[in-house]
């Protein structure tokens, strides 16, 4: 057994075991006293679910770098850990009058508590990228992708008042008494979602920089260079001009450390709109910067990165390299994305991103959250909907049992 999986276990174990010593030392008839060891059990059991996330992270990490999984369980500790904080504060704050009503109460406040927090993030991101966006267009020109960045920011900050505009449509078909408990509701769901795609985007942007900044080892034996569109006279535009550079610079840096060469595989077919493929026009760029041919195999089929890497992988395995050691080269922000697409097709890899403007980066970041959220979409949709269905049976028992109190 694994060293992370035994010290896992031990925590459980003493989880578990200060679990049943607070509950065996409380008198379980004083309602405050039996109300603080439930909040405090509570709070150990969100722990060890934060800590049982985080090592499965760094495990993932370790054994594929790119998987989705990681975006969805750093999302999950960013939650946890902000609601323990939260928890423990409402614990101290109310030491001598806790009691069972403010730990259901607190449960189902929970994502309120965390959109608030997360507000003044997500409002800063929607300014950033509304600004940039519109610098963006300023610079190259209108196109539709080009506006992601402005609906975005818009869609996050009009999000916020979408109950209470849902609220006032509803005001005048209900009953008091029925409007307000919908009313709660819906401040509930609504928020639940909310908070279910601020920690996507928060763990997505981390796991993006943290893809974008890291440097393989120098014992590398082909670099994939992923293209994109080249100019109307077949030069390598500043983006993908960008990837092969920063191929060049990884391979002569492994030259100097190792003294070993790498082979360089540009991937990109022709675009009907291009007078050469992207592939041929990226190793005349290498030739030019000194690469020597017999480096260079040229992959010009494709038409987008699931197909550049389906169509090297197949070139390094027809060169008898199953067991080779691969990293690609791309734009930062693209670099996680093409890691996960690389990992679908069994391809063990790492990557390289090279710097773009910033204010094209935050568009482009956009534009592959959504294709995330688009890939994984029946994921995320059956977790939003037990999140929100597990929510409205909570508010069901709590209207049942008394424990939920509306004013008008």
């Amino acid at each position: 057994m694994e060293k992370r999986r035994i010290f896992y276990c031990i925590i459980t174990i003493v989880f578990i075991l200060l679990s049943i010593i607070i509950l065996s030392k409380t008198n379980l008839n004083n309602n405050i006293e039996l109300s603080k060891a439930i909040q405090i059990v509570l709070i150990l059991f969100l722990i060890r679910i934060s800590i049982g996330c985080t090592l499965y992270i760094k495990k993932q990490y370790e054994k594929q770098k790119y998987s989705y999984s990681i975006i969805m369980n750093l999302g999950l500790v960013i939650f946890i850990n902000i609601n323990i904080l939260r928890q423990i504060n409402l614990l101290i704050q109310n030491w001598k009058v806790f009691n069972l009503i403010d730990i259901y109460q607190n449960t189902l406040k929970s994502f309120s508590y965390f959109a608030m927090l997360t507000l003044p993030c997500i409002i800063i991101l929607s300014i950033y990228s509304i600004i940039s966006n519109i610098i963006l267009i300023k610079k190259e020109g209108f196109h539709p992708n080009k506006v992601l960045g402005i609906v975005m920011g818009f869609f996050s900050i009009i999000g916020l008042f979408l109950t209470q505009g849902v609220y006032l449509i509803l005001n005048n078909i209900l009953t008091e008494t029925t409007l307000n408990y919908i009313k709660y509701s819906l401040d509930i769901c609504i928020n639940a979602s909310i908070s279910y795609l601020y920690t996507l985007i928060l763990a997505t942007l981390y796991c993006n920089v943290k893809a974008s900044n890291h440097i393989p080892k120098y014992d590398k034996d082909y670099i994939i260079i992923l293209g994109c569109k080249v100019m109307s006279n077949g030069n390598l535009t500043p983006l993908l001009k960008g990837r092969v550079d920063k191929a060049i610079e990884f391979g002569k840096k492994q030259f100097e450390e190792k003294n070993k060469k790498i082979i360089y595989i540009p991937s990109g077919g022709q675009g009907e709109d291009e007078i050469t493929s992207e592939a041929e026009a990226m190793q005349k760029y290498l030739i030019k910067q000194g690469i020597e041919k017999n480096q260079i195999i040229i992959e010009n089929k494709s038409s987008n990165t699931y197909e550049n890497i389906k169509y090297s992988k197949e070139i390094i395995d027809n060169n008898n390299n199953n067991k080779a050691r691969i990293c690609f080269s791309t734009t930062n922000y693209h670099v996680f994305r093409s890691g996960m697409i690389a990992n679908e097709q069994g391809l063990d890899c790492e990557g390289i991103g090279s710097k773009t403007k910033w204010y094209f980066y935050t568009n482009a970041l956009i534009r592959e959250f959504i294709a995330n959220l688009v890939q994984e979409r029946k994921k995320h949709i059956i977790l939003l909907l037990l999140i929100n269905i597990s929510l409205i049976l909570l508010i069901v028992i709590g209207k049942q049992n008394h424990l939920i109190f509306i004013t008008n």
